[in-house]
């Protein structure tokens, strides 16, 4: 248990050191934004790329990218809801419906790593292969077009058609499906680029953090949705198929996951609440952990 809290650690130190280059006057707010941009554009595509290009589904593995449709559907439906009835601003409701959509599976990597080494990895990039595929169309769609500068479908397709994320998500998926096998020179160096991702986005999450205070309470609502809608469907999943052992564990881990680190960047490139997408990743972080821990407690 000691050994997978640990593993947090690089992503724990990450946040509290871009913390500290906020409250020194290393960074600030603009330092933070251009390192989004670097993330999304350079890491994340070659970290997706990575993992997708990797990934080989067979029948015992086929319930995690189902699950992962299901919890992004029923999180995107909840979250549409709570931004149509909640005390939501125009800036801050696709915020609330994109922080209800994707699984923060990095957050969860650390414990499942921990707990069942190659076995859980392979489960989580089972997941992965729906949940990073459509982070980077139905979830970064949902927040252009909460972007107050937003012009219509022109808008839209000019962003799909210069995502470097998509372009390596259509790569990785090429790779895997016809089973290619990409040179070592050109698999490692990008690997090795996107490994970097996780510490990257920790410490631009620290540089804009901001202790909980103001949105707090719109933030409860949203984290409480988000646990509703994923736990719900891993919950009707570990029911319904009769999950035991390294399945239900991690698709339970999935459920009570926080929202992702990448929604801050989202909602830096598109304009929207950027301190209350901080507040809410800050506040579902605090309130996973533990979580995480009693769920491993219980069915390990």
């Amino acid at each position: 248990m000691i050994d997978t809290v640990v593993k947090l650690l690089p992503a724990l130190l990450g946040i509290a050191v871009g913390y500290v280059l906020r409250l020194r006057g290393i960074a600030d707010n603009r330092d933070a934004d251009f390192m989004f941009r670097i993330i999304v554009n350079v890491f994340l595509p070659c970290l997706a790329f990575t993992a997708l290009s990797r990934v080989a589904i067979d029948r015992n593995l086929v319930v995690f990218p189902v699950a992962a449709l299901l919890m992004i559907t029923v999180g995107y439906l909840m979250g549409r809801l709570l931004a149509a009835k909640g005390p939501f601003l125009p800036a801050q409701r696709a915020v609330a419906i994109c922080s209800c959509m994707n699984v923060n599976t990095g957050f969860i990597l650390p414990f499942v790593q921990g707990l069942y080494g190659a076995d859980g990895v392979a489960r989580i990039a089972a997941f992965d292969a729906v949940n990073t595929t459509l982070t980077f169309t139905w979830t970064a769609y949902v927040a252009a077009r909460g972007n107050p500068q937003h012009a219509g479908g022109s808008l839209m397709v000019k962003r799909f058609a210069t995502s470097p994320p998509l372009y390596a998500i259509a790569a990785g998926l090429f790779v895997s499906a016809f089973g290619l096998r990409v040179p070592a020179g050109v698999a490692d160096p990008v690997a090795a680029i996107g490994a970097a991702t996780g510490i990257l986005m920790a410490i631009g999450v620290g540089i804009r953090f901001e202790p909980p205070g103001t949105g707090l309470g719109k933030a409860a609502l949203i984290h409480t949705t988000r646990l509703t809608s994923a736990l719900g469907v891993a919950l009707v999943f570990v029911l319904v198929f009769g999950l035991t052992g390294t399945d239900r564990t991690v698709l339970l881990l999935m459920g009570i996951a926080p929202t992702p680190f990448f929604i801050v960047a989202f909602a830096t490139m598109e304009r929207l609440d950027v301190r209350l997408t901080v507040t809410t990743l800050s506040l579902s972080m605090l309130l996973s952990l533990p979580a995480a821990l009693v769920v491993i407690f219980l069915t390990t």
